[in-house]
């Protein structure tokens, strides 16, 4: 096995993962990790595919796939001109003649018609909107009288109006709970926290850099939620409904911002191996 394989393999197995997973992570098929590992590159679909999948794999295992190619440059070796001049002569394959002329016409047929339906349609539609000069006249309308006004007799004493009732004054609105989220302390790469003030958990994690990440609903056995590679800028939220818990599985901590609730979740100090943030919700 050459150093490439070596240092791939041991950074997978740093953090835990198995060849299936790499092959979920990356989509790339088991054979060709396989192969990768054994440092059998000529194994790999060409010079390109072999420094797309190592740079993959790189990126699933939380290493800078530039710094691993670099220290690996003699398994690299460029493509000879004979490949390089294949994919040359097949990306300026010409179309065949006559395909564009073809579809122009069709093109054109289209519009013809779609144009006489419009004409016909604008005909028929002036057709029946043309007025009736006997029919369809309003009919004259009675003069309005002005409403009888009435005045009040003079011998008669009017009561004064009823004093009216104060308005309650409305009722104090209720201030809306603030969440709050405590760190309660850390078990070997488990740090565990508690959140109140909240029915929902809601998650916010933004990327500075690759970071691989699975988040599970109800505790560290319960239904996976989503799990993916979070790449430089990405940022991505998730509200879990009706759970009591959260759990959180983190590649490479120290290259996302979490947050929980809009409460901040420090993973400056996290390693970059695999980490993991338990969210309690209580009421």
């Amino acid at each position: 096995m050459n150093e490439l394989g070596e240092m791939l393999k041991e950074a997978r197995l740093k953090k835990d993962y198995t060849l299936e997973d790499i092959q979920r992570m990356t989509k790339i098929q088991r054979r060709y990790l396989e192969a990768i590992e054994e440092g059998n590159l000529d194994a790999l679909p060409g010079h390109f595919y072999a420094r797309a999948f190592v740079k993959s794999y790189a990126e699933a295992v939380g290493l800078d796939p530039e710094v691993v190619l670099g220290q690996v440059k003699t398994d690299f070796a460029p493509p000879p001109p004979e490949e390089q001049m294949v994919n040359l002569r097949r990306g300026r394959q010409p179309k065949p003649p006559g395909q564009a002329g073809r579809w122009l016409s069709r093109v054109l047929l289209y519009l013809f018609a779609v144009l006489i339906l419009f004409v016909i349609y604008i005909a028929v539609s002036q057709y029946g909107e043309t007025p009736d000069m006997g029919q369809n006249q309003p009919a004259p309308t009675a003069p309005i009288s002005p409403p009888e006004v009435q005045h009040p007799d003079p011998g008669t004493v009017q009561p004064p109006p009823a004093a009216q009732e104060p308005a309650a004054p409305p009722a104090a609105e209720q201030p809306t709970p603030t969440a709050e989220l405590k760190f309660i302390g850390q078990t070997n790469n488990i740090y565990n926290y508690e959140l109140t003030g909240a029915t929902d958990i809601s998650i916010s994690i933004s990327a500075k850099g690759n970071c691989w990440l699975r988040i599970l609903k109800n505790g560290q056995n319960g239904e996976r939620v989503d799990e993916l590679t979070m790449t430089t800028g990405l940022k991505k939220d998730w509200t879990l409904t009706g759970a009591n818990s959260a759990w959180i599985r983190l590649g490479s901590a120290p290259d996302v911002e979490i947050t929980v609730n809009g409460q901040s979740v420090d993973t400056s100090q996290m390693k970059r191996s695999s980490q993991n943030i338990s969210i309690t919700l209580k009421p």
